[in-house]
């Protein structure tokens, strides 16, 4: 039986605020994103894992990231729910998250203190630094969660 995972990525690098409030991705974040998620996408065939389906925040950096993802794996949707936003709680969002092979898109600082949470227990142990476009994947570990990797553009 293949070990429970979940993936969580920060949004790729979007435009500024003032040059588009909306703050769609920018160029770099577009092949960013795209590089990873390749990557990522060849990662999980050699390991023979799936990514059943990825989830994003709603707001528009964030889609478009979950877009390059899950079209990257052949999947034709993703899905916006609510709890990814920059400062929701994260207890909360734990509660009712799907805990198997799903891939979360999300902002900082709850991204950081999402899988802090996981791992530790506490949302405020800093166990790791998100980049734009970077992925960590976390495997269960009986009543914890564990750090299984994170993959970064730099090392794409």
């Amino acid at each position: 039986m293949a070990a429970s995972r979940i993936y969580f990525a920060q949004h790729g690098l979007a435009v500024d605020k003032a040059e588009n409030p909306e703050r769609p991705l920018s160029q770099e974040g577009i092949q960013q994103s795209t590089s990873v998620a390749r990557t990522l996408n060849r990662t999980l065939q050699d390991s023979e894992t799936v990514i059943t389906h990825v989830y994003h925040s709603g707001k528009l950096r964030a889609a478009q990231t979950a877009d390059i993802f899950a079209s990257s794996m052949g999947m034709t949707s993703t899905s916006a729910i609510n709890g990814l936003a920059p400062n929701n709680d994260v207890s909360r969002f734990v509660a009712n998250m799907d805990l198997n092979h799903a891939l979360y898109i999300g902002h900082l600082p709850h991204l950081g203190k999402l899988v802090s949470f996981l791992v530790t227990g506490n949302e405020n142990s800093g166990i790791i630094q998100f980049q734009n476009s970077a992925v960590v994947c976390l495997e269960k570990a009986e009543d914890h969660f564990q750090l299984r990797w994170y993959l970064t553009p730099d090392i794409v």
